[in-house]
């Protein structure tokens, strides 16, 4: 599931980031929750809009309006998948794109007794 929510994501920012630029992806752990950001360059969302990204079938105007494939499904799927391990995911629109980032809690390994 997990891997089907960040699968998603990417998808959704290399669709959407301006030609020329990348998508970035980083992972970060601070010992109790890892979180998972994934950032493109594709002109953000509109703030109204940003609240209804992880509805079924929604699609932002613009998307809506272009030959892009989709069905509004990717970030709902993603977010059913993030909440279903009992984490949280949210959209904002950062540095003239759009930064989706999974918290997640870290599983501790069992220590052995000596």
């Amino acid at each position: 599931l997990l891997r089907s929510a960040i699968e998603n994501v990417v998808r959704n920012g290399v669709r959407y980031t301006k030609e020329g630029t990348g998508v970035e992806v980083s992972l970060k752990n601070d010992g109790n929750r890892a979180t998972i950001a994934i950032s493109d360059h594709g002109g953000g969302v509109p703030a109204e809009e940003i609240s209804k990204l992880f509805r079924p079938f929604y699609r932002v105007g613009e998307a809506r309006d272009r030959v892009s494939g989709g069905t509004g499904l990717g970030l709902a799927i993603a977010e059913q998948a993030v909440r279903a391990h009992k984490g949280e995911i949210k959209a904002e629109n950062v540095n003239g794109g759009l930064r989706v980032e999974s918290k997640l809690d870290t599983i501790e390994p069992k220590r052995k007794s000596v």
